[in-house]
């Protein structure tokens, strides 16, 4: 009886660890996935788009069998959280991710303040970070940085650089007013833009500050008009680009001076009055209908891609939409590259093959973490009703900045 009974324990004991390998195989059969972006708060005009585009992308490599990891395909699975628009509540759920459901890449970025955040995390807890975001100049500080973090659009310096590089160049302003808003975004795009304007020979220029989330700009565009400027340029973002442009409209500023949107994304451009938005000279990342560009690649890849999304979701993509949909694609090829899904052997293998292809055309990844593209960004100006062929055709291209303008040296970085 003492064997017998010694028997059927050992046979229970080997059963436990056949089922505890058998669990262990199992979940190695996946690949965790973090995706956080704002589906609350502030940000929650844009981010659940964000967080949707990238699912897109993700199912569509787990139809093709999933990413190549040690010889064999592994399926990805995907584990969202919302960071509310709040970096305390990005934080404690990034830790989460990492620490209690063991994720090791995490893909995110609504709102600046946000990635930085994130970008923090990553620096403790080692993890692989994409952010889809423009993103403070000081993310890429090598001191700064966490050391498998990238972000695939840049930082938000490069906003007022390119808008003020275009209104001294090519609109020949020579008063200008930045009208940008009081919090980080704002401070790092206004540092980008005053780069520019104290090295334009014969430019007078001024800052006006707007509180976030305000309901009324007036007082502040009439600190604007005070300047009697040539030109004024909209810094908001979201929801307040909005008001400041349809305050603007109601005022009647457009008739006393010039107006440019430093930064525009679709989705706010059509919260814009019509009568306010056409004519309205913008810049924006990237645009769903490049037809009439000069690079038929770009026309074409920018075609196929707004297709197929509008296909799924049933309108066109905007600019940090497509860039979600294309961070992701470079979170499957560094696993694909690299045969792994560990941090540091996914970034070395971006690092070591860094040129990749988006709907905006070429691009090469930095020692920074951040790609330069071959075109930085487009000013697009809006449409008056009559040219619109439908409700999401609201602008068309007429220039484009290319090279290095945008990006500061990486030796300037520490690197």
């Amino acid at each position: 009886m003492g064997k017998f009974k010694k028997t059927i324990g050992l046979i229970v004991a080997l059963t436990a660890v056949v089922g505890f390998t058998a669990g262990a195989a199992m979940a190695a059969d996946t690949v965790k996935i973090g995706i956080m972006y704002s589906m609350t708060g502030p940000g929650s005009v844009l981010g659940p788009k964000q967080a949707e585009v990238a699912k897109m992308a993700y199912e569509e490599a787990n139809a093709a069998g999933g990413v190549n990891i040690g010889g064999k395909k592994v399926k990805i699975e995907i584990i969202q959280r919302d960071d509310e628009t709040k970096p305390g509540v990005a934080i404690r759920r990034a830790t989460e991710l990492v620490k209690g459901e063991g994720v090791k890449i995490i893909q995110g970025g609504t709102f600046a303040h946000i990635s930085l955040a994130l970008n923090g995390e990553a620096k403790k807890n080692k993890n692989f970070l994409m952010t889809t975001n423009g993103v403070p100049d000081e993310f890429f500080l090598k001191k700064k940085k966490a050391p498998y973090s990238m972000a695939i659009l840049g930082d938000n310096g490069m906003v007022g650089r390119g808008a003020a590089g275009y209104v001294v160049n090519k609109m020949k302003a020579k008063r200008i007013v930045f009208f940008m808003p009081d919090y980080a975004y704002g401070k790092y795009a206004w540092a980008g833009a005053e780069s520019v304007l104290k090295n334009a020979p014969g430019v007078q220029y001024k800052v006006v500050w707007s509180p976030v989330g305000s309901a009324d700009m007036t007082p502040y565009l009439i600190k604007c008009m005070e300047f009697k400027p040539d030109v004024i340029c909209f810094g908001q973002w979201g929801n307040d680009m909005i008001t400041a442009l349809k305050q603007a409209g109601e005022m009647g500023l457009g008739k006393k001076t010039k107006l440019f949107s430093n930064w525009i994304i679709t989705l706010v451009a059509k919260g814009v009055p019509i009568e306010v938005i056409s004519g309205l000279q913008c810049q924006i990342w990237w645009y769903h209908d490049m037809k009439g560009f000069f690079d038929k690649e770009v026309v074409k890849l920018s075609a196929a891609f707004t297709k197929k999304y509008k296909a799924k979701f049933n309108m066109p993509p905007d600019p940090y939409v497509m860039i979600a949909y294309y961070g992701a694609k470079e979170v499957i090829r560094a696993i694909n590259t690299a045969q792994s899904a560990e941090p540091a052997k996914m970034y070395a293998a971006l690092m070591k093959n860094p040129n990749f292809m988006t709907a905006k055309g070429p691009a090469q990844w930095r020692i920074d973490g951040r790609p330069q593209y071959k075109y930085n960004s487009w000013i697009i100006q809006g449409l008056t009703k009559a040219e619109r062929k439908d409700k999401w055709d609201w602008g068309k291209i007429i220039d484009v900045y290319e090279g290095m303008i945008f990006l500061p040296a990486t030796k300037d970085l520490g690197w």
